[in-house]
């Protein structure tokens, strides 16, 4: 009775195997997908006014300094962001944030004199949670960031 149990779970591992080579090799090419993106398409630090990142399966965290913050843009593939504007000044039209996320998401922490804006499209528990006052229309007097949302199957929480 032993050996057929043996038997049996040796086979199982037989036939899985493949599947988990398979699996194992898409998780690389993810991962090493990613970084090469990354190296080609990454644009400025924390100080400048243009920032852009590139990330496939981690975390990000970007706190940016920038005295004249206009534009920011993840593309992110199975990962996490972590995103906090506090130190950062808007340019005079604003900021806009682009997120493009597939099975990602991310906090992004937004000072609370800065109105918010937000716009998202995608598949599948695309949200983008916020509290505090919202942009009007229009409405260019005080700060504003605007957040530009795609996914699939992801969202951001934005945090005072």
């Amino acid at each position: 009775m032993g050996t057929s149990k043996s038997k049996s779970s040796k086979a199982f591992l037989q036939r899985a195997r493949p599947w988990l080579i398979g699996i194992g090799l898409v998780h690389l090419s993810i991962r090493i997908g990613g970084r090469v993106l990354a190296r080609q398409l990454n644009v400025g630090d924390e100080t400048t006014s243009e920032l852009r990142r590139v990330r496939t399966m981690g975390q990000v965290s970007v706190r940016p300094t920038s005295q004249e913050l206009s534009s920011l843009r993840f593309d992110l593939v199975l990962a996490g962001l972590d995103l906090d504007l506090t130190q950062a000044r808007p340019a005079p039209g604003g900021v806009d944030l682009t997120l493009n996320c597939a099975l990602a998401g991310g906090d992004i922490r937004v000072p609370s004199a800065w109105k918010i804006a937000s716009d998202s499209r995608g598949i599948g528990g695309v949200t983008v949670k916020s509290t505090g006052p919202q942009a009007e229309p229009g409405d260019t007097a005080a700060p504003q960031v605007r957040v530009h949302l795609r996914a699939l199957l992801g969202g951001v929480n934005l945090k005072r």
